[in-house]
């Protein structure tokens, strides 16, 4: 549980969650039982919300951690072709490669074994969504590359947001996260003052930020 909302509040969306998929419910429980970080069951419904308006064809996911969010969005996502996800942690990724091969989606998920933003400059993809999931202390140099890659109507997701409340409270913040709280704050207050995007913060799962170019 983290220190968005409410406890009571985050209690009931939790129990709102309903997830009939008992391959995918199976990795989330196996996931949360070895403390390894996956999208919240809040943050999870809204993804699909989300891509159920968008139809995206072509998605990037920054942090595959054990393939479970590339795979709910490649379930949602009707007309999807290609999901690139990277990541650098060679563990993860093979326990990802084993995930996504159970929902014979090795033809729609590219597994990519390398550093996000060493990826970011690299590729010459366009996407019409961007996940942004890995280091929180680099959200602002993913971002800066990113808007690159975004077709001109395609939406940023960047998770972790609100970091375990610590961002909006600094009776919250502890020590050791005092660095990557600062740059959170940063690339919040840096994106919400500039005219060429518009964005949201929503205070669910770990705090979700959506942005997209002000096309106006």
């Amino acid at each position: 549980m983290v220190d968005i909302n409410y406890e009571y509040i985050d209690e009931y969306i939790d129990d709102l969650y309903i997830n009939k998929n008992e391959k995918l419910l199976a990795i989330r429980n196996m996931a949360e039982e070895n403390h390894i970080p996956i999208i919240e069951k809040a943050t999870e419904d809204f993804l699909k919300f989300i891509i159920s308006i968008k139809d995206p064809k072509n998605i990037l996911e920054l942090g595959t951690a054990v393939g479970y969010s590339a795979i709910v969005m490649a379930e949602a996502a009707k007309n999807i072709n290609l999901i690139n996800t990277v990541d650098k942690n060679e563990n993860m990724l093979k326990m990802a490669k084993e995930n996504i091969d159970k929902f014979s989606l090795n033809q729609i998920i590219n597994l990519n074994y390398m550093d996000a933003y060493d990826y970011l400059v690299s590729d010459e993809n366009k996407y019409d969504l961007i996940f942004i999931d890995a280091a929180k202390g680099q959200y602002q140099k993913y971002f800066d590359e990113a808007i690159n890659l975004l077709n001109d109507d395609g939406i940023i997701i960047c998770d972790n947001v609100l970091f375990k409340g610590m961002v909006a409270n600094n009776d919250l913040l502890k020590r050791r996260k005092r660095t990557i709280v600062k740059r959170l704050r940063e690339f919040i207050v840096n994106i919400k003052n500039d005219d060429r995007y518009l964005s949201s913060i929503v205070p669910i799962g770990d705090g979700l930020m959506l942005v997209r170019r002000n096309n106006a």
